[in-house]
């Protein structure tokens, strides 16, 4: 989810994104399994030369916090705890933000991490580091399965704001655009009422728009964005509906979608 007139995220730490790695993974399991699953890593990380190197020490790192014990040299067990999802975001992880479109970024992509699998795989997403171009996050499994995040105060229509029109219109030429994930919040009660992913697959030059270029006054005056059309498309259901609150409803049954 980029904010091309703000700036990106923070990077994203690198215990946490192994730890992510860790959760397919059986309670026991090796430094080699760990190694072997590293392409989204290497992915989400493209310009670190040290892969082998970081997952080591973010493993010690997780030793340390007690989420991993060393069982043997290069082999490990996991402490294995259920993941409480929530619908409630956290505002006072962006605090250091003033403008309300950052707040809402950081929130909402924070929230992404602790909560959201891949709807094709069901495996953790990997959130990428900041200006990654037309992407958010990654499948820890399979990196050819891309994300990017578009969240919506109240319930998303049938239109979605994407990034820069240029790099989206080389990606549809080549039918490499990536799944959109659409999360609704409601900004007054702190709360995701709506998650639902788009299959890029099904984009097509027709459903993507040019928009009007930045004027002089703006600072990057001249980007071009784009509108993503995505009436009549299926949407697959991760969270949700919500829009009650004290109801801490997650999802729809698996494989649910909506028109």
């Amino acid at each position: 989810m980029k904010d091309d007139a703000t700036g990106g995220r923070e990077s994203v730490p690198w215990p946490l994104a192994v730890s992510f790695l860790l959760r397919p993974l059986p309670e026991e399991f090796a430094l080699s399994d760990v190694y072997a699953m590293a392409a989204p890593l290497r992915k989400a990380f493209p310009n670190n030369r040290h892969v082998e190197a970081k997952i080591r020490q973010s493993l010690q790192i997780l030793r340390d916090r007690g989420e991993i014990v060393v069982e043997s040299p290069g082999r490990y067990r996991k402490f294995v705890v259920e993941r409480q999802k929530s619908v409630r975001l956290d505002f006072g992880e962006a605090a250091r933000y003033v403008s309300r479109s950052q707040i809402a970024r950081v929130a909402v992509e924070s929230w992404v991490a602790r909560n959201i699998d891949c709807w094709r795989c069901r495996s953790p997403l990997l959130l990428v580091p900041a200006n990654t171009l037309l992407l958010d996050a990654i499948c820890s499994v399979d990196d050819r399965h891309e994300v990017q995040v578009k969240a919506v105060a109240g319930i998303s229509g049938d239109r979605l704001l994407g990034a820069a029109y240029g790099p989206i219109a080389k990606r549809l030429e080549l039918r490499e655009l990536p799944d959109y994930l659409v999360i609704s919040y409601d900004r007054l009660r702190e709360i995701v009422l709506l998650a639902e992913f788009v299959d890029g697959a099904l984009l097509r030059d027709e459903r993507v728009a040019q928009r009007r270029a930045l004027g002089a006054g703006a600072r990057r005056a001249g980007w071009v964005g784009a509108t993503i059309d995505v009436a009549g498309l299926e949407r697959h259901v991760v969270v949700g509906p919500s829009f009650d609150p004290s109801i801490p409803t997650w999802g729809a049954k698996e494989g649910e979608s909506r028109p």
